[in-house]
């Protein structure tokens, strides 16, 4: 996980470092190849959960399929710079994460209350607490991005560490918890 945190880390800051007039038209076409594969990627990832749906309805609920829709949008706007040659819009791709990030979190935490709602017990009240808190800090870490469209470069990299950093420990933390079912399915099902 550290590696892969590593990964990230050390390309942005690759983007400190502007890249030589030589290396111009071989670096765009290998981020034109690149956007296009991801997209690729964010595509078939949602045929996939629309396939399991078709075979049995509401398997994948609504909002986790409205999650890959998210991802596959955020991929096809990185596509359409990187076509168009346009990097300095890069941030806008992370501030549309950070806003499928805070729909989510608020989509989680509403939802598991809901379910507390019509079947009381179901989530502990910690935890619907802690879904709330995430909605919270997601929601304060888009805000946050969004003060800094203008802001310099440097400025615009460090949240995007904060972001990639906070997206880690939400990671951590799933990780660390006994999985939690409800009527015999994993908790990301409902």
């Amino acid at each position: 996980m550290y590696t892969g945190i590593s990964i990230i880390v050390a390309c942005l800051l690759a983007q400190l470092i502007p890249p030589t007039a030589s290396n111009n038209s071989t670096s765009d076409r290998i981020e034109v190849r690149y956007a296009r594969a991801q997209m690729q990627l964010a595509e078939a990832n949602l045929n996939r959960v629309e396939q399991s749906n078709k075979r049995v309805a509401g398997l994948v609920p609504s909002s986790v399929v409205a999650e890959y829709q998210l991802d596959v949008q955020v991929a096809k706007t990185r596509l359409e710079q990187a076509t168009a040659g346009r990097s300095a819009s890069e941030f806008q791709v992370w501030l549309q994460r950070a806003a499928a990030e805070q729909r989510t979190a608020e989509t989680t935490w509403k939802k598991a209350a809901a379910v507390n709602d019509r079947v009381p017990g179901t989530f502990e009240p910690l935890d619907i607490e802690r879904f709330r808190l995430r909605a919270q800090v997601a929601n304060l870490q888009l805000q946050r991005g969004q003060t800094l469209v203008n802001a310099r470069h440097e400025a615009q990299l460090q949240w995007e560490i904060d972001l990639l950093d906070n997206q880690v420990q939400r990671l951590k933390e799933e990780s660390r918890q006994p999985a939690t079912f409800i009527t015999g399915y994993p908790f990301w099902l409902w």
